[in-house]
């Protein structure tokens, strides 16, 4: 970037897993309900997400000039999209934002004072960031109930993903029997709940809900294979690919 703003990957955060947490809700909503209120709302989205990092260097003291020129510029368009989200749309959006803010306060307070690893903390970031699908449902004219089925679905299979990797990582880093089995039983509930959630409310919405309750049994099993040895970096890629393939199914099946 100029000298005016920071390097562009000074203000990238480096997690790819938190890029995936945000892009999946907010493609999605885009597919489900396309509109112009929707693409505010997660350009807006975006511009919070891209403003944690200066954020965080702010607060902690790092008082660089284009550091916090970023941070006022990223602040700006994020209100700028919510208000031409708000002036577009029925307010009826804010409704979704409103639950899921308790959610996004603790994700975000937990990001600055980098106590993010454990897996309550993560299902909460997860659940803040499903709530941006639910709002741009909601935005584009879809009922509530359907908005919050979205949410549900988002939250449940990103929770599930998380507690697999959780899972393979305290493998990979030999961590004690109990922990382990701990984390498997988590692994276990949410994975389960996924697919009885899939049956009951997508299933006998058609073939798109089939395939879809098909794909997360596949999950289930996917998580319950044996330990094999995977670099981190492979492992990131190879959800961030399932993750993909789930979106296409999770669509279908929502609409």
């Amino acid at each position: 970037m100029t000298k005016w703003l920071p390097p562009l990957r000074s203000i990238l955060p480096a997690e790819h897993g938190s890029w995936f947490m945000l892009g999946f809700p907010l493609v999605l909503g885009l597919l489900l309900r396309p509109s112009l209120a929707g693409l505010c709302l997660g350009l807006a989205a975006l511009s919070i997400f891209l403003g944690r990092p200066p954020l965080r260097r702010v607060l902690l003291g790092q008082r660089d000039p284009a550091q916090i020129r970023a941070l006022l510029l990223l602040g700006a368009l994020a209100i700028a999209f919510g208000v031409l989200a708000l002036a577009i749309a029925d307010a009826r959006f804010l409704i979704p934002l409103a639950c899921v803010a308790p959610l996004v306060l603790l994700a975000l307070r937990a990001d600055l004072t980098r106590t993010t690893r454990s897996l309550a903390v993560e299902m909460a970031a997860q659940g803040a960031f499903a709530g941006l699908a639910a709002a741009m449902l909601a935005a584009g004219g879809d009922p509530l109930p359907g908005a919050l089925r979205a949410w549900w679905f988002v939250t449940l299979v990103g929770s599930a993903n998380l507690a697999h990797v959780r899972r393979w990582l305290g493998q990979a880093h030999g961590i004690g029997h109990s922990d382990l089995r701990r984390r498997m039983i988590i692994v276990h509930v949410l994975h389960a709940l996924l697919v009885g959630s899939s049956a009951l409310l997508l299933a006998t919405r058609g073939v798109a809900g089939i395939l879809w309750t098909a794909w997360t049994v596949l999950l289930y099993l996917r998580a319950l294979a044996p330990y094999r040895l995977v670099p981190a970096r492979t492992l990131g890629w190879r959800e961030g690919g399932l993750s993909v393939i789930g979106l296409a199914l999770l669509w279908r099946a929502l609409l």
